[in-house]
Order: C-alpha cells, then structure tokens, then sequence
C-alpha cells in the first residue's frame, strides 16, 4: 500500500510542472505576444491585434522555460514571446500578475501571437 501512496505522490510532482502554461489555470485578461519594449515597470507587448501596454509591480510572478521555472523581470528582453497575465486598468492597460516567459525567442507561434485581454472586470 505505501507503494501506491509514494507511487501515486510522484507521479503528481512529476507531472505539475507540465500543466504550469496551461492558460486555464491563469485567471483573467490574457496578452500573447513578442515584448517590444521595458522601461522601468512598463511593458509594451506586440499582439496580432497591436501593441498592448502592460504595467509590472513589485507583486508580478515571473516563469521561464517550458516547466515554468520561477524567474526575474531579467528575464523580459525585446523580442521574447510572453504571455501576460492580469486584470485590466480603466486606462486599458493591464496590470499584471504573472509574466510567462517562453523559453526561446523563437517561438513557432510569434507569427501568431494575439491578444485575450478583455474589458471585463478585473478578473483575479
């Protein structure tokens, strides 16, 4: 029995780090797309649907890489793949939560990259 148990317990941590991007456990406004510019706590993120202005704060959670490993706001540099995660501003900009950093900057979707930031509530 303790076999299963300790079986059943690994096979768990094994598996939650692979679930980590999956944009159904991020709640709120969503915003996919190449980072154009950082200056200080503002973020500017190309989105198939244009330039989306995101503001960071001492509270923003940052991952990196496909297992979502826990990173810094050092890991945001100009044309790497993101996906922002927050609640939007009445000024449009989303305040963000988490920054998920993509592991390359070539990301095979950058041609794709698009924008779920919503004008419904502040969705945390």
């Amino acid at each position: 029995m303790k076999r299963i148990i300790l079986a059943l317990c690994t096979t768990l941590l094994l598996a939650s780090p692979a679930f980590a991007h999956d944009p159904k456990l991020h709640k709120g406004p969503k915003v996919e797309g190449k980072v154009v510019s950082l200056k200080g706590d503002h973020l500017e993120v190309a989105t198939k649907d244009g330039t989306v202005s995101v503001t960071l704060s001492p509270e923003t959670k940052y991952e990196q890489g496909a297992t979502g490993e826990q990173a810094t706001k050092s890991a945001l540099k100009e044309g790497e793949h993101v996906m922002v995660v927050g609640h939007k501003l009445e000024s449009g900009e989303i305040a963000a939560s988490e920054v998920m950093v993509h592991a390359e900057s070539g990301h095979p979707h950058d041609h794709d990259a698009h924008s779920h930031a919503d004008a419904g509530g502040s969705g945390n």
